[in-house]
């Protein structure tokens, strides 16, 4: 299973002082606002998730794994574009189940968060709705 094999080789990517959360771009205002707040989210609901939590990957190579996997396929319906947050692991309690995959249970304060990558906006949300041709 190319998945399992590509998230063992992220798994043994040494973590750095950054560590990286994935969500959808239209939720950027609110987590620079109040910060990443643990929680039962669509995916984690569907996986039968009992404990709010924020999820992080360790690398940028895990995120990259992810998106091109299991994430991005998870991620096919949500409507926008996708960012990747860079967030510093400094104060933070973070446990671990999955060896490319972290996890919070607390607030993480905006001061520890800033935008690593964002998703081109689709041209169709750029440019307002596509209309049919006109005559």
């Amino acid at each position: 299973m190319k998945n399992h094999d590509s998230n063992e080789h992220a798994q043994n990517e040494p973590i750095s002082g950054e560590i990286y959360h994935v969500t959808p771009t239209h939720n950027l205002d609110s987590i620079f606002r109040d910060g990443l707040r643990p929680q039962i989210g669509p995916r984690s609901a569907l996986l039968g998730e009992a404990k709010e939590m924020v999820y992080f990957f360790g690398s940028m190579l895990a995120v990259e794994d992810a998106l091109s996997n299991w994430l991005g396929e998870a991620l096919d319906d949500e409507p926008g574009a996708i960012s990747v947050l860079a967030v510093d692991r400094s104060g933070l309690h973070l446990v671990s189940d999955a060896g490319y995959e972290l996890a919070c249970l607390h607030l993480v304060p905006t001061e520890n968060i800033s935008l690593a990558f964002q998703d081109d906006v689709p041209v169709d949300e750029k440019n307002g709705p596509v209309t049919e041709g006109t005559s």
